[in-house]
């Protein structure tokens, strides 16, 4: 059997390259759905087909029924509800706010930014917040200068900075930022980092959150992104201190025990523990613990591990599994044009993007408007008090036109209105009005591009449709399935009392679980067990050989052998995963059958499996389903090669 990779680079190769994808698949009523569209779909699902095995006819029965819905939605008007509107108007703004392609970023700036991942930089900062009058900002920058003056003249960095900084964060880190790399930052402070060296201050700094007086203090060639993996201990334990108990797994690892092993066995972290501990690979920035990462990424080889160490999660010893080098710029780039036009350093690209689409409409701007308003600015509008008061031609003259939608003076005058307290800050009325125009000229461009982008970029209708139909699906799927089931509760009782066997929970016990590759040890340590008194609550010290921890297991639980006998009590000793170990059992928790309330999610979900099975037989019912074999058989063959 062909293997679903060598399926899917078939696809790709054979789609791309021949007549068939153009070809009808199949037809609903006269609707054509062509094989390009199908095989878009089945490479966006690469990952779900491949888990489930799915062949490309189960895919295409999928396919089909999702266009059945789709067909059906429409069909009973969910596009023209007002709620549809609202969220499909707040997708389709978000989407094109973030694919204007017009204003194309420079290759130089993508170069830079791709260039600078190769680097890491540690720096500090002393953070001024900016006032609210252009005056007070004016000492807030002669304050900064002053500070970098001190910094020059030998006072500490880091106690200027707990002193002065109104970074919230200074009195933990003393104003230290720990390393990053591009896009951790405001491009503004990023740029400034890398352009010093290692121990140089800045001068001030202007970001949107203030001054800044910077310190590089650090730089270092970029790992790329590191997969690990951790044993992990919580930070309190009734039975044992567990920094005692951490010492002692590591003791064990450096007497060659395997990692994986040790943190199925022992770790504490819910998410990781069954898999060997393994965590998600993660890049400079991504982890929300810098004690992690930086522990991590001081590692120097593949298959190191450190000295255990404390974050606020708990106690940790981490593994370096693999360090994933930079992709290629020419992978890369075009991500990173995208990245570029979302950060802060879009600032740079505004004007690009005016320019263009200035060349892309056309646009007439009315000096005589500009005169008339220009007129209208009296002295009250350098104090922010300054009113509009429209007359009888305001909405017939108009001071801009964008194709065939034009600003009226009402708008504009309204406009001026609502924007004079930061206009007024600058220097001249003639270039407060030039600056309003542009301003204006500038977003009643964006918002007119917005709404031709379906037309002339194919990739983004494609894309809005996607969400369109996606949005469809939800509201479909939601009132004729999904919430119909989530509130019949008679046909969920119903279910339940003919199925409850399907629920039972296994039995479990709970109690201290000790651990140990010395088998002779835990038949000393059950000895004394034996002796203690039950109500004798002081710990037993344990030999550096034996772990303790306190555990609930289920009788399907990895850490018990199949033979465990659940009754209440000291065990005997159970030879289980290369060690030995005993189970001192405080409560068993006897198999049983849940109650409705505990199982009735299960049950909604399984009621609306069902009732989707239905509602697409009924669809393919109403709707004239027509597949052309003739095509699919010559698709599978080309696959299959």
């Amino acid at each position: 059997m062909k293997s679903l990779f060598s399926i899917c680079i078939c696809l790709i190769c054979f789609v791309s390259n021949a007549q068939i994808k153009n070809e009808v698949l199949f037809k609903i009523n006269d609707d054509e759905h062509r094989v390009e569209e199908f095989v878009n779909s089945f490479q966006k699902n690469a990952d779900l087909i491949s888990s489930s095995n799915e062949s490309i006819e189960q895919h295409l029965d999928r396919f089909i029924n999702f266009h059945l819905k789709l067909k059906s939605a429409y069909h009973l008007g969910l596009d023209t509800l007002p709620s549809f509107q609202k969220e499909f108007g707040r997708y389709y703004k978000q989407i094109a706010d973030n694919y204007i392609s017009n204003g194309e970023v420079t290759e130089a700036m993508v170069k830079e930014t791709y260039d600078r991942t190769k680097t890491e930089v540690r720096a500090s900062h002393i953070l001024l917040n900016l006032p609210n009058t252009e005056a007070d900002t004016t000492a807030v920058y002669q304050k900064a200068l002053m500070l970098k003056k001190r910094i020059e003249n030998g006072e500490d960095f880091e106690s200027l900075a707990k002193q002065f900084s109104d970074d919230p964060s200074v009195k933990a880190n003393g104003g230290d930022l720990n390393w990053f790399n591009t896009f951790k930052m405001v491009y503004e402070f990023e740029n400034t980092a890398y352009n010093l060296e290692v121990g140089e201050v800045s001068d001030p700094v202007k970001t949107d959150f203030g001054y800044h007086i910077i310190k590089k203090t650090g730089e270092r060639p970029s790992k790329g992104q590191l997969k690990t993996a951790h044993i992990m201990l919580l930070p309190s334990d009734s039975l044992q201190d567990p920094e005692v108990r951490i010492q002692k797994i590591y003791k064990r690892l450096q007497e060659s025990e395997d990692f994986h092993e040790l943190a199925i066995k022992y770790s504490q972290d819910p998410n990781t523990a069954s898999n060997g501990g393994y965590v998600s690979p993660f890049s400079l920035g991504g982890l929300n613990s810098k004690v992690y990462e930086n522990e991590s990424y001081e590692l120097e080889n593949e298959g190191d591990y450190t000295e255990p160490f404390k974050t606020r999660f708990g106690w940790h010893i981490v593994k370096l599994i693999e360090t994933i080098p930079l992709e290629p710029y020419d992978e890369v780039k075009d991500d990173y044009k995208r990245r570029l036009k979302s950060s802060s350093r879009s600032k740079v690209l505004v004007s690009k993007i005016k320019e263009d689409l200035e060349k892309l409409y056309e646009v007439e701007i009315s000096e005589k408007a500009k005169n008339h308003f220009l007129g209208l600015m009296d002295e009250s509008f350098s104090k922010g008090k300054w009113n509009y008061e429209p007359d009888e031609t305001s909405t017939s003259q108009f001071i801009f036109r964008v194709e065939d939608h034009q600003v009226d003076y009402k708008t504009f005058g309204e406009y001026l209105e609502r924007q004079q307290r930061s206009l007024s800050k600058l220097p001249a009325n003639e270039v407060v009005l030039e600056t309003a125009v542009d301003d204006l000229v500038y977003s009643e461009l964006l918002n007119y591009h917005k709404t031709k982008l379906p037309e002339i970029d194919k990739e983004f209708g494609e894309k809005i449709d996607e969400y369109k139909n996606g949005i469809l699906i939800f509201d479909y799927m939601s009132a004729k399935i999904w919430e119909p089931v989530s509130k019949d509760s008679l046909a969920q009782k119903k279910y339940y009392e003919n199925h409850k066997k399907e629920f039972v929970i296994p039995s479990k016990v709970q109690g201290q679980l000790y651990t140990s590759k010395d088998k002779k040890s835990l038949k000393t340590l059950r000895s004394e067990l034996k002796k203690r008194s039950k109500t004798d609550t002081l710990a037993i010290n344990l030999p550096e050989n034996i772990i303790i921890e306190e555990v609930t297991l289920a009788e399907d639980s990895d850490k018990l052998p199949k033979k465990f006998k659940f009754k209440e009590g000291l065990s005997k000793i159970y030879k289980h995963l290369d060690q030995f170990m005993i189970m001192d059992v405080k409560e068993v928790e006897i198999s049983k059958i849940p109650e409705f309330k505990e199982v009735n999610g299960k049950i909604i979900s399984h009621l609306q499996n069902q009732k989707e099975e239905d509602v697409v037989s009924e669809l393919r019912a109403d709707y004239d389903v027509e597949i052309n074999n003739d095509v699919l058989k010559q698709l599978k063959e080309e696959l299959e090669k």
